[in-house]
């Protein structure tokens, strides 16, 4: 059963991901569910596809100024994501995240994809988020995140669902065929027995640390993380938290604190996969700390915080073996023109080159 909020609409409709029919079907599905939307006609509003990630195709709706209201967004999920993905439950949890002032508001649902409020924030960039005051920031907000109250039905409440979803995703990968012969080849090469080791090995280790279990964002790169335009901030500055905004759930599930960490840090990297960004570790600690730090009674020891930054540097060699796995799957199934054969490499490739120095302090 789905969580409800007042003004939510439900449509099952296929918007065919056709980009030659897209804006008439995104318009009309805006006309039939977004309140006020019923009076105009698809000649009152403009649409301008958004660049971004690489998993959905997202579309901002702009009505006529004499409509008197907002742009929305409508997002199309990526072909057979599903596999991938459970939209009922990211559809359970948006909903929730929604009232704990979390993500953009869902105005309406369609089979493969939903319509959102637009939020006119800027979106960060890598370079942004190695700024110690946004660090501190995006740290503070996260502890919000985490201790957002989410609450699934039938779920196994409290239990981190990493490596259950990985090795789900190897057997898959196991199973996968290509028609295209290159392509076949390119996955052949893979070793998934390497990768089934490595990831027993992170598994084991990850049981030793016993990081906290909480609702995790699990991809919290920079363009997932927003801002509002309107404010200054001095450079260097920590101040006062003015607005920020976290959206795209889709992979949020219960997981450890540290794979959220961890995974952020990768993140400095950007799409480029410039690995040399990650951060060193005083740079980790001055997140750690203000993490730790937010809604405390009083600060975390060194030591604490010590300890804290070997796990989240684990866990970014579970973040490599997470989306390493991940981009086998879209390889096959994705419509979007990506390498993923080739960020799949770039992953385990960072993997083993830190593989040893993150292991060591855990």
């Amino acid at each position: 059963m789905v969580h409800k909020v007042p003004g939510h609409k439900n449509l099952l409709c296929s918007l065919k991901q056709d980009r030659s029919q897209i804006e008439r079907q995104a318009k009309q599905i805006c006309i039939d569910t977004v309140s006020g939307w019923d009076k105009m006609s698809q000649n009152d509003i403009t649409v301008s596809e958004i660049s971004g990630g690489i998993t959905n195709l997202l579309w901002k709706l702009t009505p006529s100024l004499k409509s008197g209201l907002g742009p929305v967004v409508v997002r199309v999920f990526g072909e057979q994501t599903d596999l991938l993905i459970d939209r009922e439950r990211e559809r359970e949890v948006l909903l929730q995240l929604n009232e704990a002032g979390f993500g953009a508001p869902i105005l309406s649902t369609f089979d493969n994809g939903r319509v959102e409020g637009f939020l006119d924030m800027r979106t960060l960039t890598p370079e942004d988020m190695t700024e110690p005051a946004m660090a501190v920031r995006i740290a503070r907000r996260l502890k919000q995140f985490h201790t957002a109250p989410i609450t699934l039905h039938g779920s196994n409440e409290g239990k981190a669902e990493p490596f259950k979803t990985l090795w789900k995703w190897l057997d898959m990968a196991k199973e996968i065929r290509y028609a295209d012969e290159e392509k076949q080849r390119a996955h052949d090469a893979v070793d998934l027995g390497a990768m089934a080791r490595e990831l027993a090995l992170t598994e084991e280790k990850s049981a030793q640390l016993q990081s906290p279990v909480v609702w995790s964002h699990n991809d919290l790169l920079s363009g997932n993380v927003l801002v509002s335009k309107q404010e200054v901030e001095p450079r260097g500055a920590v101040g006062t938290m003015p607005s920020m905004q976290f959206i795209d759930f889709e992979y949020g599930c219960h997981s450890y604190r540290g794979y959220d960490w961890g995974n952020h840090f990768c993140e400095y990297a950007g799409f480029e996969c410039a690995y040399s960004r990650y951060p060193d570790n005083e740079h980790v600690a001055l997140f750690i700390r203000a993490y730790l730090s937010e809604g405390a009674t009083s600060p975390p020891s060194d030591e604490e915080v010590e300890a804290a930054v070997a796990e989240g540097n684990f866990f970014a060699l579970v973040s490599h073996q997470f989306w390493g796995i991940w981009a086998l799957i879209q390889a096959r199934y994705s419509p979007i023109d990506f390498d993923y054969f080739g960020y799949s490499k770039l992953r385990w490739d960072e993997y083993y080159r830190r593989k040893e120095e993150f292991l060591r302090d855990v």
